[in-house]
């Protein structure tokens, strides 16, 4: 798996706990977490960086150009 998908893996998951967190325990809570990932994502279109590197990149995910070198 490369690092890119490893992003959407991740953002994914964060999009289903924030639906969770809305039905079952804050609708304001799980919204905030839905747009906080949305504008992360948003972020990392135009930058080229985005914060869950910092747990990606530990476990050793890599860009896909680099992967295949």
């Amino acid at each position: 798996m490369d690092l890119e998908n490893g992003r959407n893996l991740f953002r994914g998951i964060l999009i289903l706990i924030a639906a969770a967190i809305a039905y079952w325990v804050n609708l304001t809570v799980g919204l905030a977490l839905a747009v906080f990932v949305g504008v992360m994502t948003l972020q990392s279109v135009f930058t080229g960086w985005c914060p869950a590197d910092f747990i990606l990149r530990p476990i050793r995910l890599k860009k896909e150009m680099e992967s295949k070198e």
